[in-house]
Order: structure tokens, then C-alpha cells, then sequence
């Protein structure tokens, strides 16, 4: 199965009827496929589609992302926009947590009813995301990492890519002639998932290939886990309220 195959697949999954798709667009590698893929696939299925680029400020070639992803974007004949938001630096919480949150609340700020905000993490992202679940010693819950879909403001948060390795992602960029930006800041190892991914999962990857898939399974099953024991709690738990109400 192709790359977008999958990507297609994941889509018609969610049968889009009204609303648009919203591309989280950094112009990375993984976003840049993103926005190919949703293109292609908003074109044949007649589906409005929106790039969302969220300028963090924190590199000097921020202005420099924001132009390249303007311009990649019109090239696929897609709508874009830009958020600039300011980080609490002084709060804290760690630099990734906050850009973390920054971003997903700029793009909350476009999501409609039955809007879909696509976003690019992968298997391998899946697996880092695992390992630091593990670190902090979470439960079913923590461990079940990423999911593939779940609601999200008033749309959907959709990850089409989840099944996908990152050299499955590279190969398709290559493959295509596309063009992206590199982050400096993913190769400094002070942040733990960069450390991860330069340090660790190589090593997990090159003694054991397939290591993500298997974390990949391993989240699933917690976090069909974590389902049940909601599905067979909650009715107790209302029974509960419902008697010490009355």
C-alpha cells in the first residue's frame, strides 16, 4: 500500500461531509508530505483545505519558515495562514511542553464543526512518545501514547500518518522532489525526544527493526485497556452519584 493509500484510507475513515481539513503546517519534513498528501486528496474529494503555520519566534529562520511555507502552500494551491504567538518562558514548564500548547491552541482558533486538523507524527514519533511515558512512569493511560483520531475543540484530531515510518515519509519526500525546512533545534540532544531519537531509538531500531512497531502495538492494546476500564466503571460510578445524591 502507498503512502497516500494510507493516508486515504485513514480519511475515508472519517467521512468528511461538512467542515474542511486543517493542515498543522511547520514545513518540516513529515508536514511537508502532510500537505502534499491533504492537497491531493482535498482536490479529488472536492474538500476545502487550510495550512495553518504557527511561528513560535524562537529560531532566527522563523521568518525565513514562515515565507518557504507560504509559498509551498500556494504552490499546492492551498489556502495558508499564520499564528505568531509569545511563549511563557518564565512559567516553569519545559520549552517543548509550551510550544506544544501554543500550537495547538493557534490552531484551535480555525477549527469549525466538522473540521479535521491533520497532524504529521509517525510511527517513530509514537514510539519516542512511548519512551517518555515510560521515563515518567505513566500508566495504561500514558502508555497508550498518541492516538490515531479523537475529538478536538469543535472538529477531530487526526494523526493519517501514525502507521508510517519515517523513512517511509522520507522515501515519499524524495520520491515527490519536495522541499522543506530543517528545525536546528532537533538535533539538540537537551531535549529529551531529540535525545531519544538520536541516541536511543536507533540503537532500539538497529538491534531490534521492529521496535516501533511493536511500542506501536503495545499503545494500542493500553489504550483499549484504558477504554474498558471507563466502559466498566462509569455505570458504577453514576450509580454511585445517583445514591449519594439521593
Amino acid at each position: 500500500m502507498t503512502l497516500y493509500q494510507q493516508f486515504s484510507q485513514v480519511l475515508d475513515e472519517q467521512q468528511v461531509m461538512h467542515g474542511k481539513i486543517i493542515v498543522g503546517f511547520s514545513g518540516g519534513m513529515d508536514s511537508r508530505v502532510l500537505l502534499r498528501l491533504a492537497a491531493r486528496y482535498c482536490k479529488q474529494h472536492s474538500i476545502a483545505c487550510l495550512a495553518v503555520h504557527v511561528h513560535h519566534g524562537l529560531s532566527a529562520n522563523a521568518d525565513e519558515w514562515q515565507i518557504h511555507c507560504e509559498r509551498w502552500a500556494k504552490e499546492e494551491a492551498v489556502e495558508f495562514v499564520c499564528e505568531r504567538v509569545i511563549l511563557a518562558k518564565d512559567s516553569g514548564d519545559s520549552l517543548e511542553q509550551l510550544a506544544r500548547q501554543a500550537r495547538y491552541q493557534a490552531l484551535c482558533q480555525h477549527i469549525e464543526n466538522g473540521d479535521l486538523l491533520l497532524t504529521g507524527q509517525h510511527l517513530d514519533d509514537q514510539a519516542e512518545t512511548m519512551l517518555l511515558a515510560l521515563k515518567r512512569g505513566s500508566g495504561p493511560k500514558g502508555l497508550s501514547s498518541m492516538a490515531s483520531s479523537m475529538a478536538f475543540s469543535l472538529g477531530t484530531l487526526v494523526r493519517p500518518l501514525l502507521n508510517a515510518t519515517r523513512r517511509d515519509i522520507e522515501r515519499y519526500a524524495q520520491q515527490q522532489q519536495l522541499q522543506w525546512v530543517e528545525d536546528e533545534s532537533n538535533t539538540d540532544t537537551r531535549f529529551d525526544r531529540n535525545f531519544l531519537r538520536q541516541n536511543v531509538l536507533p540503537v532500539l531500531s538497529q538491534r531490534w527493526p521492529s521496535f516501533a512497531q511493536a511500542a506501536s502495538r503495545s499503545a494500542r492494546l493500553c489504550a483499549k485497556q484504558e477504554q474498558l476500564l471507563k466502559e466498566l466503571l462509569l455505570p458504577e460510578l453514576e450509580a454511585s452519584l445517583t445514591e449519594f445524591q439521593g
